[in-house]
């Protein structure tokens, strides 16, 4: 058996999956504050409709969108510093389009000098007296977590992982992240992205060792995973190492469960939840990838994410009416079962309005649509037309030809929408197990690696460098537990540089595998 769970901002699903893929439970917990009551209680709740025991489940699989809404929720993050390495200092300032609750973080930025240059690397060893002034200050500023970034790191990694080991040595419980690997070309973004790893680091240590905590307690043997971005698997090392790339898993679970749940390969998936709408492309049982610089919360990154369109309400957002413009109050309904006013509490939520006009959309015994008697008709249309048009210019931007893509519908709102609502749309589909698409999604997802980086070819031809990249992809799959006849490689892209001196070539690569248990 194996375990999948979706820790959603409102929800906490849990399924129970058997080995050959058949869905034998599943259950809800309300997303607590702490997280841990929620998935405990969405986990017990399993086996008290079943008669497996933990010792059954051989793994734990888990999408969380924590760290995401940390960044809006504005939590305290590691006490972080940055290392920049290069052949001179640079008067460009850190984390400048960070939000200020984020940069309040980043308490030091240091400069070591480099002798490396874009067309050669050497490593010297006097790169060490810069870093004896930087062990003070770590001390003394109680430095959590550190950024190291190389200006030419993505060529020669050497003096980045020289300095991570030398502090390594001084501090070994400290969280260090190394900027080569979270990008590759574009210096700003990579060091936002690994300015942003540093500073999830305590935040991602504190959910694992509570979830470590958890399942013991619930008396599981088997070891967990969590999911990236991409949809695909990392261990738990792996999550303490680069918490940065889990910070849409929750997404891309639910987006990649829509495959699961329908026989379409390639659709249009749409994710309904209680705070957010998600729209994603899927093709080919795969989610389309940004490779372009990524925006996230206004912070560019050079971070791998799945291409998705984020809208700002749910169907528990409280919707706020003004001169016929239809806006939504900051907070939301986190309990629409007890809070939105068809269920007889005092929120008047997305879900209402949806309600109010088409009553027979969603069944639960507790609904009464008496209780909606006294919302206006014109304000309920107002604000299902907004959300259905914002949700219609989403979709159409997915719309590559003249080809049809069929709809997928998941997430608990998702049955409120009607196939009538999307007019030009023929094929929506709203699947049975819409609510669990992310927990689904988590317990099926690969494990993956990805190879970004520049060579030299020195005197070796393209085709040998692309064979070395395919290689060491597969290796580090195969490394992770993949059986070894389910590897594929996903994608090989190369990238020239044609304003640099010289034959240089970036080479992109994702291979994925099936996990064996």
């Amino acid at each position: 058996m194996k375990i999948g769970i979706d820790i959603g901002g409102t929800t906490t699903h849990a399924v129970l999956v058997t080995s050959d893929g058949r869905l034998l439970q599943a259950s809800q917990h309300i997303t607590t504050p702490d997280l841990l009551t929620g998935v405990k209680g969405a986990v017990q709740a399993l086996f008290e409709r079943t008669s497996i025991c933990p010792a059954g489940v051989k793994g734990i699989f888990i999408g969380t969108t924590e760290l995401i809404n940390a960044i809006f929720e504005g939590r305290v993050m590691s006490r972080t510093a940055l290392i920049r390495i290069g052949t001179q200092p640079t008067k460009i300032k850190p984390a400048l389009t960070f939000p200020e609750t984020l940069r309040s973080s980043l308490k030091k930025v240091w400069f070591v000098k480099s002798s490396n240059h874009y067309n050669h690397a050497t490593l010297e060893t006097n790169i060490s007296d810069g870093l004896v002034s930087i062990f003070q200050q770590i001390e003394t500023d109680a430095i959590e977590a550190i950024s190291i970034v190389g200006t030419y790191s993505p060529m020669y990694e050497e003096e980045e992982l020289w300095v991570k080991e030398a502090i390594k040595k001084r501090f070994p419980n400290i969280a260090i992240t190394v900027s080569h690997r979270l990008g590759s070309i574009g210096y700003i973004e990579r060091e936002n992205a690994a300015i942003l790893n540093a500073l999830f680091s305590k935040l991602i240590r504190s959910l694992l060792a509570e979830l470590s905590t958890c399942f013991s307690g619930l008396s599981f043997t088997c070891p967990f995973w969590l999911t990236k971005s991409d949809g695909s698997l990392m261990t738990v090392q792996e999550a303490m190492d680069f918490p940065v790339l889990t910070i849409f898993s929750g997404v891309a679970n639910s987006l990649k469960g829509a495959v699961i749940l329908t026989s379409y390969k390639d659709l249009l998936a749409v994710d309904i939840g209680g705070s957010k709408i998600y729209a994603g492309r899927v093709r080919n049982e795969q989610l389309r990838e940004v490779n372009s610089s990524t925006n996230l919360a206004g912070i560019d990154t050079s971070l791998a994410m799945p291409e998705f369109i984020s809208l700002p309400f749910g169907g528990g957002s409280i919707p706020n009416i003004k001169d016929g413009h239809v806006r939504f109050l900051p907070h939301h309904s986190n309990d629409i079962a007890i809070e939105g006013l068809s269920w007889g509490g005092s929120s008047w939520t997305v879900s209402d309005c949806f309600l109010k006009l088409f009553p027979e959309a969603f069944y639960d015994e507790k609904i009464d649509p008496v209780r909606l008697a006294g919302l206006s008709n014109s304000d309920c249309e107002l604000v299902v037309s907004h959300v259905m048009g914002q949700l219609k210019l989403a979709l159409d931007q997915f719309q590559e030809s003249e080809e049809e893509l069929p709809i997928v519908l998941v997430g608990g709102g998702s049955p409120l929408f009607g196939h009538e609502l999307f007019g030009p749309y023929k094929q929506v589909m709203n699947p049975a197990g819409y609510p669990i698409s992310g927990a689904i999604g988590a317990c099926f997802a690969p494990v993956s690696e990805v190879v970004d980086k520049v060579y030299w070819l020195h005197n070796r031809s393209k085709e040998e460098i692309l064979d070395e990249a395919v290689a060491a992809c597969k290796k580090a799959v195969l490394k992770k537990g993949a059986s070894p006849e389910s590897i594929q490689i996903s994608y090989v892209e190369e990238y020239p540089f044609a304003y640099l001196r010289g034959e240089i070539l970036r080479v992109k690569t994702r291979a994925t595998g099936e996990l064996i248990l």
